[in-house]
């Protein structure tokens, strides 16, 4: 729809009480899901209330609009997209609404579409109970996008997929009434509703085409599920709407089913030669009824190892597969025979060549570490073919293994493509990913061709093409051909009955284009990139272009939970804009020229960008390993060379100057500011929060406590000392040259100036520039002579190790990179030499956001642990919500809070006397928000050792 239309929708805005936007952006965010599809819808809506969504189901009928629900985009399969209004629960309706515990083995939970499975897993935790049907996005995905494609995952081998745990539903049907699944299948057929009467009449009449028109495959998502719909004279949509993706109808409340977890498991991993004996294998497994049986490929064993050096060792690479049994059991008796009994089998019949049994937590947790550090690896792969989501759900009888192995193989390599294969493989489902370059007309072209090959393997071999991640518009087009055309017909008319006008998701399902999987491409033939337009100003070693196009869409960075670091703006907002994926999403619309380059000043452009706050969480954990934050800088650095930064920005970036000038005078400064109004003016004239304390600046400032040489050691270290600790809390680099001292180390404390943190926070690439060059003039021969130089600082020891080269990539800044090391680094390695004197501390433990990107991220802990009489708490929380000086803004304040409180909660809530971190910004927070005092862990270190 084009913006000429957009009126229409401040219709719909008057109806609803969530949020509706058309801008270009947007609509580009909303245009991608996990797949390799791209449909720009022309609104997108974030509604609140079931409520809204009767209104935006009446709106879409009155304009003939069609709809698209969407959960957290992570599907494989391009069925959150379209053409037309978007519907995206994720940010308002993501609630638990509450669980009843049913007995000691059941029990349900209600929630909203939007609530994620990784939620539910967090609230169970410490109960016997869990949800089973979880798919590996299971952290991040929604509970109406798992329902909608009723997923499935290692475990439904023995459990189902999540269909199999639904209890109940609210729908709203195509004409705005709401109703649920209890309600309809309580009602008299004869005072069903005319419509669903016809359902019903339908289905019943032809059972006979129904119950013998599907496939022998327990798994098998392909289409909808029309059996069991009518059941004892009644209508039951539960089997129904799971896995119709959004076509029949649109989920607003869902309730489902949880069941006691056994307490014991353990696993059993085995070698194999060939893929007859391990398909042999896999049938001896499933007698003694796993909870699931793994296998990896020798194409993904191979292509890990090759491109990840460290999991040499850990992966073998002369075996053709290998298999991961679970065995699961009321004791650690009972699993252990399943094991041996699995192992004594396979080995007598000569199936496996090696085989292991872990079962304590140490020993699963070794092996599947392996297994999940194995997959992630193929989104890191060079070069133009990128691994794809395209015949990745096929499943066959576990009987026709060896043939569908065979079939695979013969194919791909009939086509020259190189291609893995993992899964899982006791319910014959495989996910096969071929590397193609989807820039290139010859691999685009293969699309087709590799899916109609493979669809006739399977559909030969009596499988299903569709058998836990949907149909989407990668297999919407096998549909007709995997069914007899009686029951595709039942489809059709299904489809037709409960959504007449074709309004939901009118593309999926019902669509049997054969060329639909290579339309609305994301890339595709006549995708075309630039970056001359953007006028970089970072220096960029990798390709711009390609680290914009990393991003494959997978949502990670939206999970909500401690799971993940990332994206503490996107836990506490919900919204698409707040993701890191964003960021990579308009970037590469912008690089294409799909928008347009003058979009990037503009306020919708902005505000994506400036919802990354440079924790760098996202750069860690995203499994392509994107570098969004440097994206973002560019983004910002740009727009702040064209229109400057605000006043706040302005100040907090002169932060360094204002302690050297100022700090004389902070008892008086501090005493004038200390009254609230006081603060409010501050506020009003320079943007700064008034709700935080004015920043107190030692009398008395570290240059003026220490001098510049200290201590007699053999080895030279160049103290770093940072802002914080030059003039707020100069008790730290105190305690950090005491250390050091008794270490053995003679340190000079040079002359020094802002590490540039808060200036390339804000996007002033020249002022980072400069602060370089200053402290490099400063420094001057010093840094070929000493042997390290030390920071106590976090962000300081990231901007000298990582983010200075953004700026200034040379021969001097790579020589401090490699010379530069954290202080707790620099104590781990002397920790076991030096005395240590027994105190008695209890202390809460933060770790900040950039410590977990130093090269040694738990040294810190590791350092603690041998102190005598230390005991430490890891508060396991997430991120301060400072990020810097950011949480100083005024205008950042609320959000700053919200992100932050939970983990200060934790270090209250805790029996600690302390708080411990080695961020300034992040103690800053912790005394704001909470009462206890909060310590460097080097003031720590300075007491505890002689």
């Amino acid at each position: 729809m084009s913006n000429s239309n957009e009126n229409i929708f401040d219709e719909l805005k008057n109806k609803v009480t969530g949020d509706i936007y058309t801008d270009k952006i947007r609509r580009y965010m909303h245009s991608t899901d996990g797949s390799i599809f791209r449909v720009e819808p022309a609104c997108i809506v974030y509604p609140k209330s079931t409520d809204d969504v009767v209104e935006i189901v009446k709106f879409a009928n009155k304009y003939q609009i069609s709809i698209h629900s969407r959960g957290a985009g992570s599907g494989l399969c391009g069925a959150a997209i379209g053409r037309g209004i978007v519907i995206d629960f994720c940010k308002y309706m993501n609630n638990m609404l509450g669980y009843e515990k049913i007995s000691d083995t059941e029990g349900t939970f209600t929630c909203e579409p939007g609530y994620k499975y990784g939620e539910l897993e967090a609230f169970l935790k410490g109960s016997s109970m869990w949800f089973p049907a979880a798919p590996s996005s299971g952290e991040y995905a929604t509970f109406g996008g798992m329902y909608g494609t009723n997923a499935g995952g290692g475990y439904s081998v023995k459990y189902g997929n999540v269909a199999d745990y639904i209890v109940d539903a609210e729908v709203v049907f195509h004409d705005g009434h709401i109703d649920t699944f209890s309600n309809i299948a309580k009602t008299d057929i004869g005072k069903l509703s005319p419509e669903l009467k016809e359902l019903y009449d339908v289905l019943n009449n032809n059972q006979h085409v129904i119950n013998g028109s599907y496939p022998p495959i327990k798994c098998n998502v392909c289409g909808y599920e029309l059996r069991d719909a009518v059941y004892e004279n009644s209508l039951k949509l539960h089997k129904l709407f799971g896995g119709s993706e959004g076509t029949l109808g649109i989920i607003t409340k869902l309730t489902f089913r949880v069941i006691r977890k056994k307490p014991y498991n353990a696993l059993v991993i085995a070698y194999f030669d060939n893929k007859t004996n391990s398909s042999k294998a896999a049938q001896v497994g499933l007698k003694f009824e796993p909870a699931g049986i793994e296998i990896m490929d020798k194409s993904l064993l191979n292509l890990a190892v090759t491109h990840e050096p460290s999991l040499e060792g850990r992966i073998p690479t002369d075996v053709d597969n290998i298999l991961m049994f679970e065995f699961e059991g009321d004791s650690v008796e009972e699993v252990s025979k399943y094991c041996q009994d699995t192992v004594k089998e396979i080995t007598e019949k000569n199936y496996a060549s090696k085989t292991f049994t872990a079962v304590s937590e140490e020993e699963k947790a070794s092996y599947w570490a392996v297994r999940k550090a194995a997959v992630p690896i193929l989104y890191l792969l060079k070069g133009k073919k990128k691994i794809l989501a395209l015949v990745e759900d096929a499943a066959v009888p576990t009987d026709k293994l060896v043939e569908y192995f065979d079939g695979l193989y013969e194919i791909f390599t009939r086509h020259k493509v190189d291609f893995v294969s993992y899964g899982h493989i006791a319910k014959g489902l495989l996910h096969n990913r071929p590397l193609l370059d989807l820039k290139d007309p010859y691999d685009i072209n293969l699309l087709k061709i590799l899916a109609d090959e493979v669809f006739e393997l399977v559909n030969r071999l009596n499988g299903t093409i569709s058998g836990e991640h949907g149909d989407g518009r990668i297999r919407s087009c096998y549909i007709n051909k995997q069914y007899n055309t009686e029951l595709y017909s039942l489809f059709l008319r299904v489809k037709s009955i409960l959504d007449p006008d074709g309004l939901f998701n009118p593309e999926i399902k019902v669509v049997s284009d054969p060329a639909q999987m290579t339309k609305h491409l994301r890339y595709g033939a006549d995708y075309g990139v630039s970056d001359k337009a953007l006028n970089k100003q970072l220096v960029w070693e990798e390709d711009f272009i390609l680290e914009a196009e990393k991003c494959h869409g997978c949502s990670k960075c939206t999970t909500v939970t401690n799971a993940t670091r990332m994206c503490p703006v996107y836990k506490a907002l919900r919204d698409e804009a707040a993701a890191p994926k964003a960021k990579a999403n308009i970037l590469r619309g912008l690089l294409s020229n799909v928008i347009d380059s003058e979009a990037m000043y503009q306020e919708a452009f902005q505000y994506v960008i400036n919802h990354c706050v440079n924790c760098g969480s996202c750069s860690k954990e995203c499994p392509s390993k994107v570098n969004i934050p440097k994206l973002a800088l560019e983004a910002k650095s740009r727009y702040a060379k064209k229109f400057g930064v605000s006043m706040d920005a302005k100040l907090v970036t002169n932060f360094e100057m204002a302690g050297r000038i100022t700090h004389k005078l902070s008892p008086v400064v501090s005493a004038l500011m200390a009254p609230k109004f006081m603060r409010n003016i501050l506020k009003i004239t320079t943007g700064l929060s008034s709700n935080r304390k004015f920043v107190k600046f030692a009398s008395k400032s570290l240059y003026e406590r220490v001098n510049q040489t200290e201590g007699n050691g053999e080895k030279v270290v160049m103290f770093f000392a940072g802002c914080y600790a030059s003039y707020i809390k100069p008790e730290i680099g105190e305690s950090t040259i005491n250390v050091l001292k008794k270490l053995g180390y003679k340190v000079v404390t040079p002359a020094q100036h802002c590490c540039g943190i808060p200036h390339l926070s804000k996007g002033l690439a020249k002022d980072t520039r400069n602060q370089i060059k200053k402290n490099l003039k400063e420094w001057g021969s010093l840094i070929d002579q000493v042997d390290y130089i030390v920071s106590a600082c976090s962000s300081c020891t990231l901007s000298l190790t990582k983010e200075w080269l953004y700026y200034q990539n040379d021969e001097i800044t790579q020589k401090i990179r490699d010379k530069t090391i954290f202080i707790m680094d620099l104590v781990e390695k002397h920790i076991d030499k030096v005395e240590v004197l027994e105190q008695n501390m209890s202390l809460g433990y933060h770790i900040p956001c950039h410590i977990k990107l130093l090269k040694n991220p738990s040294s810190t802990q590791n350092v603690l642990k041998k102190l005598k009489g230390i005991k430490v708490d890891d508060l396991k929380s997430g991120c301060c919500g400072m990020a810097g000086s950011w949480g100083m803004s005024a205008k950042n304040y609320d959000l700053s809070i919200k992100i932050g409180k939970p983990m200060v909660d934790k270090l209250m809530a805790s029996q600690c006397s302390a708080g411990i971190t080695e961020c300034p910004t992040c103690s800053m927070q912790m005394e704001h928000l909470g009462s206890k005092e909060v310590m460097h862990p080097i003031e720590v270190v300075d007491k505890c050792i002689k």
